[in-house]
C-alpha cells in the first residue's frame, strides 16, 4: 500500500463487501450468520488485519486465544457477554476491545456492521 486509503461511513474501501464465511458454523449458538466482508490490510506476517465484516442476528462462543480484536460499530446492534455475566451492548458509533483470551458470548441483535482491527500473535515455527 502506498497511499492513504479510504474506509467511507458504511465500512467501504477499495471494493464493495463480498459474501463471506468467517464464523464456523459449530461455533454458532443460534440464529444463522449470512455474512459480507472484505479486507482493507493484512500484514505480511498476517499479525494485523482491517477489515469490515456485517452479519445479520446469530449468537456465538468468541474468544481470540492470541489475539486482540478493536472494533467500531457502523449499523445495527450487537451484545458481548463477558464471563463474568455482564452484558454490555454496542451500537452504531461506539466502539469494543476483545482481549487476549477471553471467551465472550456475542450476540448480533440486529444486522450489525463493524470495521474491525485484528492484532494476532504470531509464533515462530
Amino acid at each position: 500500500m502506498s497511499k492513504v486509503m479510504k474506509i467511507d461511513r458504511n465500512g467501504v474501501g477499495l471494493r464493495e463487501l463480498e459474501k463471506c464465511s468467517v464464523v464456523p458454523v459449530e461455533a454458532i449458538l443460534s440464529g444463522f450468520a449470512d455474512e459480507m466482508g472484505d479486507v482493507h490490510f493484512e500484514s505480511a506476517d498476517g499479525s494485523i488485519v482491517v477489515g469490515t465484516w456485517q452479519s445479520t442476528p446469530y449468537a456465538e462462543m468468541l474468544s481470540y486465544p492470541n489475539g486482540v480484536e478493536y472494533s467500531v460499530i457502523l449499523s445495527g446492534k450487537v451484545s458481548i457477554t463477558s464471563p463474568d455475566g455482564s452484558v454490555e451492548t454496542f451500537e452504531a458509533g461506539e466502539s469494543y476491545l476483545l482481549p487476549q483470551g477471553v471467551e465472550v458470548r456475542f450476540e448480533v441483535l440486529e444486522t450489525m456492521r463493524k470495521v474491525y482491527v485484528l492484532h494476532t500473535s504470531k509464533t515462530a515455527g
